[in-house]
């Protein structure tokens, strides 16, 4: 007998073997066959006894002869099947037509013996095969269950992980409106002023001419406040509040680095765009692309500033077609990155800042909306020599 043949699949416990026989001398030699096995052994010798056995203990295997006088053996082979369809049984039978082994194998059947017993031990071979088959079938069922568990489990990680990216991107965008916000202020504040000087003006001035231009340089000056609001806006809204639309990437690259031209320090950095096509859209949500941009430009400005200060920095955004794809590229003369990091630069946490100055989120978050759209992100870099950022979305098709 194989190891662990003679224990059910679940438990170390001994397989329960039940004998059905209302013949005497049957079941007394059934008895003595499986007596030296490690089976907890069950003789009975009516149907309806075995029912009760099947009912209140359950089997693991069931040898029963077809013909009782009171309860059918293929009716308690039905009966065992369905309280558990792993039971296996082998049927007894004095009448080996073709008829009852189909009949006892279309209902479930494992085997079947014919009376008279001519090698009783050929049946304890069937009943170790049967064991076996047994145990395999409870242990891919187990399996089975444990798949659909992780399975489950797998997906609520993965609902639990867009969830969290979700997040990711907006505390990343949290995280950068502190700094946005400074250099905002200042660009609010200058034409702020310059509103109140005109509003006093005007107060004080008689001439309808330079009342009307006062007016129109304060109009002027509140659209400027305006843009500054919804471009602001529009980086900062919840990524979750966005529809995916048409994204047209020239542009956004453009609103970008605008964006980080108000709200960041730019003094002594070169900006550089070459925009190959203005009309090329990507199906993507329009703030997650504008981050992108944002994260990429504001990341080059503080590399170059960092190398060279005051003067000397360049920073160049580059977006063309290529292909059935949009390419795009924020090229630096920064400081670099070593290329023992260049593998990690897209983990979480990961920066080249000092402490305090970065969240070590923004490449990481570049990462996960590119590859969110099917696109693809890598990057080069040179020690002292500075960095390329390069990413790929796959156009809008029509």
């Amino acid at each position: 007998m194989k190891p662990g043949a003679a224990t059910d699949a679940h438990s170390e416990r001994p397989a329960h073997l039940l004998i059905v026989d209302d013949e005497p001398v049957i079941l007394q030699i059934l008895r003595a066959v499986f007596e030296d096995q490690p089976y907890r052994l069950t003789t009975v010798s009516s149907g309806q006894d075995a029912r009760s056995v099947i009912d209140e203990q359950g089997c693991d295997i069931l040898i029963t002869d077809k013909n009782l006088p009171d309860i059918g053996g293929l009716d308690l082979l039905l009966q065992a099947k369905q309280r558990d369809p792993t039971i296996e049984v082998i049927v007894v039978t004095g009448y080996g037509s073709l008829e009852t082994v189909i009949t006892a194998m279309e209902l479930g059947a494992y085997d079947y013996v014919i009376k008279p017993l001519n090698n009783v031990f050929e049946i304890r071979r069937k009943v170790e095969r049967a064991l076996d088959r047994q145990h395999i079938a409870r242990e891919n069922a187990r399996l089975l269950v444990d798949l659909r568990d992780n399975n489950i489990a797998l997906q609520a990680a993965l609902a639990e992980a867009r969830e969290l990216q979700g997040e990711l991107i907006q505390s990343e965008k949290l995280a950068g409106i502190g700094t946005l916000a400074a250099g905002i202020a200042h660009e609010v504040s200058s034409p702020l002023f310059g509103i109140m000087g005109l509003a006093e003006a005007i107060l004080d001035e008689q001439e309808p001419k330079l009342v009307r231009e006062y007016a129109g340089d304060i109009v002027e000056y509140c659209r400027g406040i305006r843009d500054i609001v919804v471009e602001l806006s529009s980086y900062s809204r919840a990524a979750a509040g966005e529809y995916r639309t048409s994204v047209p990437v020239a542009q956004v690259a453009r609103d970008a680095l605008r964006l980080v031209k108000r709200s960041s320090p730019v003094e002594g950095v070169d900006y550089v765009l070459e925009l190959d096509d203005e009309e090329t859209m990507v199906q993507a949500r329009m703030n997650e692309v504008q981050q992108v941009f944002v994260n990429l430009i504001k990341n080059a400005s503080d590399a170059v500033r960092e190398c060279h200060g005051a003067s000397g920095g360049q920073v160049h955004i580059r977006v063309k077609l290529d292909g059935d794809n949009v390419a795009a590229e924020v090229q630096d003369n920064g400081v670099g990155i070593p290329k023992d990091k260049l593998g990690v630069v897209f983990d979480p946490f990961y920066t080249t800042k000092p402490p305090g100055k970065g969240t070590g989120l923004g490449l990481n978050v570049v990462w996960r909306i590119i590859t969110k759209y099917r696109g693809t992100v890598n990057v080069e870099s040179q020690v002292g020599h500075g960095t390329v950022i390069r990413f790929r979305l796959p156009i809008q098709t029509k």
